[in-house]
């Protein structure tokens, strides 16, 4: 039986020595405090960095007496972003341990231990308090969760009521070939890329309402091209600064998002939800 592929091997999440690299360049030594600012181009996974955060801010309402769900947080981008220019306090879940603490480590060193709360676990799986939350967000993480459905019922639970919700993540726009499939299992672990509205009625099966669902592919489409380009036109820079195995797996990671992208089969969704 084949396997599958487990979520450590997706490139963007190895070669994680290369946060220290760029914070390194920057001339911030490994046990240096870092100003949160600092962070950001090296710690924003996803697609319109900050941008995309302040978008959520926005429309969630967050404020200092604000309590967040973070699911599938890797290294804390979002969540310290969140805590840093809102004051709210960010519970960020994340399934992978390396990323967990390197993440525990950038907030400590950020000065936002107080406001972020790390947590290693599978969000499927790990004790989330009822009605404890008045927002959860994520970013590019739920495709990698095999049971949406399961999941959004358990973000639902974890919200007081009125509580929102915000995700920004992948969908299929048409049938991948079996070469495409491929890719989006074996590269971008894609565990549930379905249609943007099967994404929708898994929120609504789990409890949510007033579900707005809005097709973000046109704005990605020349952003993945562009990161690509750029990797590739920079590729000396990069592997001055990161290491040639690292330039290699995030080449070979943004190669393919930019191929499927382009070939019409992927697309980026943006979903917002509240709990009644």
């Amino acid at each position: 039986m084949k396997e599958t592929p487990v979520i450590e091997a997706m490139p963007l999440y190895t070669h994680l020595d290369r946060i220290q690299k760029g914070l390194s360049a920057l001339g911030i030594g490994p046990d240096d405090v870092i100003e949160p600012a600092q962070l950001f181009p090296l710690d924003q996974w996803h697609y319109d960095g900050t941008a995309a955060v302040q978008r959520a801010a926005a429309q969630l309402g967050l404020l200092p007496g604000s309590h967040v769900l973070d699911v599938g947080a890797g290294l804390g981008g979002p969540a310290r972003f969140l805590a840093h220019t809102t004051g709210c306090q960010v519970t960020a879940l994340e399934l992978q341990p390396q990323l967990h603490q390197i993440g525990v480590d950038l907030t400590r060193r950020c000065g936002l231990s107080e406001r972020v709360l790390h947590v290693c676990g599978d969000a499927l799986t790990y004790p989330l308090p009822d009605a404890a939350f008045d927002a959860v967000v994520s970013w590019l993480a739920v495709h990698h969760i095999p049971d949406r459905r399961q999941l959004c019922a358990r973000m639902s639970s974890a919200l007081r009521s009125g509580g929102g919700c915000y995700i920004e993540d992948l969908y299929m726009r048409a049938q991948f070939s079996a070469a495409e499939l491929s890719d989006v299992r074996n590269v971008l672990i894609g565990n549930s890329v379905t249609s943007i509205d099967d994404f929708a009625a898994d929120l609504r099966a789990g409890g949510f309402v007033e579900v707005v669902a809005t097709d973000l592919t046109r704005e990605t489409v020349p952003f993945v091209a562009a990161r690509v380009a750029t990797w590739r036109r920079d590729a000396a820079k990069y592997i001055d600064d990161f290491g040639a195995e690292a330039y290699r797996a995030l080449e070979t990671f943004y190669a393919v998002i930019a191929s499927l992208f382009a070939n019409g089969s992927l697309g980026c969704l943006r979903v917002v939800a509240i709990k009644p």
